[in-house]
């Protein structure tokens, strides 16, 4: 087994906690991908869109195009835009499973619990912040699936799996047979009437604000999200055995096993249901189910790349250390240059153009590893 998985220390959070810590660096290299994978995502209309006009009738475009659909979002459809937050929400999963054994041993349980707590809520409240108009973002599914998971962080392994698959079921059942499903589809509570609004939800504080937009499952998707993060807490409890055959063998089959049971409940089956689509939108079972799936093999490949092959992905390692920093600062960035978005540029402007726009978060990224600033909840 290589020596990097002697620690299991702080390869999630982040930082370092010890400067003698050994880090996994397929964890933090996976990491890195997420932030490179999310502003791929995030520029889309600053960098790629404007080069569609471009290549309209030339031997690219039919490429461009598949290249523009898998960068977006889509309502009812599955594309590689929609991987990226479930690795955030799962290796959150990691980190998190992580704390509450270290803080728990020393500080005692209820300090741990009190301590993710603050950071959870936290993070809510960031959401807040960044989030005008579309409150149901990454950081928002996370504070709130965070929270959801903090009762049972302390759980046995079989638990938390059977909680997860619970709290996917539950939100299933209230978007398939309440109004909420019907809101989530059509942004209103009833086929018939555009004005109603279920008393439930008129009861609810803010409410207009919850339930202006339907975005990730609104108000109710992180019983959705929980899923990933739980199910990261269960990889970290495998990968935590040492045992590198075993750690491999659950991470092949939760990976291939989710993937297909999110396959099976997404297909119509004659005669019992229609389909249900894969959406991040929607967040019924298909989305969360084939994505947790693909997080355990995205972390597989890393782990037969970074720590079997010793390979290095340039930039992922210290981009990987400041996820949070980063992800604010790319919100706040392309918020303000979307208004400044060309009509049209060349497919070398393009891409030459996302290249700087990477180089300078890497840079920034570089900067803190290299003096060691951390900045993490």
């Amino acid at each position: 087994m290589p020596t990097c998985w002697a620690r299991l220390g702080e390869f999630v959070g982040g930082a370092p906690e010890e400067k003698s810590a050994r880090r996994i660096v397929s964890v933090d290299q996976l990491r890195g991908y997420a932030v490179f994978g999310m502003l791929l995502v995030n520029a889309k209309a600053l960098f790629f869109t404007p080069v569609k006009p471009t290549l309209e009738s030339s031997s690219m475009q039919g490429v461009f195009e598949t290249f523009l659909y898998q960068i977006s979002h889509h309502r009812t459809t599955f594309t590689y835009a929609d991987t990226i937050a479930p690795l955030f929400v799962f290796v959150v999963g990691m980190g998190m499973r992580l704390s509450w054994l270290r803080r728990s041993a020393i500080e005692g349980v209820w300090e741990a619990r009190k301590g993710l707590i603050k950071r959870y809520i936290l993070l809510v409240l960031i959401a807040f912040a960044i989030y005008a108009g579309w409150l149901w973002d990454a950081l928002m599914d996370i504070g709130l699936a965070g929270l959801i998971a903090i009762p049972l962080i302390d759980k046995s392994p079989r638990t938390r799996i059977l909680a997860a698959f619970g709290l996917v079921a539950a939100y299933q059942c209230v978007f398939m047979f309440t109004s909420y499903g019907v809101w989530l589809s059509l942004g209103k509570f009833s086929l018939d009437d555009a004005e109603y609004v279920p008393l439930l939800v008129r009861l609810v504080p803010l409410h207009e604000e919850l339930f202006g937009v339907g975005l990730n499952g609104g108000p109710l998707g992180p019983f959705s999200w929980v899923m990933m993060l739980l199910f990261g807490t269960y990889a970290y409890d495998v990968m935590s055995s040492k045992d590198e055959k075993k750690f491999v063998s659950a991470w092949a089959a939760w990976g291939i096993g989710l993937c297909a049971l999110g396959y099976a409940l997404h297909v119509a089956w004659p005669g019992v249901k229609e389909e249900w689509p894969f959406s991040a939108r929607y967040m019924t079972a298909p989305f969360p189910l084939w994505s947790t799936g693909l997080c355990f093999l995205t972390l597989l490949l890393f782990y037969f790349i970074c720590d079997k092959l010793q390979l290095r992905i340039p930039t992922f390692t210290s981009v990987g250390m400041n996820p949070l920093v980063l992800y604010i600062a790319q919100s706040l960035f392309l918020d303000v240059a979307d208004d400044f978005a060309p009509e049209r540029l060349s497919l070398v402007a393009g891409i030459a153009g996302f290249a700087v726009f990477w180089a300078i978060f890497a840079g920034v990224a570089y900067y803190l590893h290299n003096r060691k600033i951390y900045i993490k909840l």
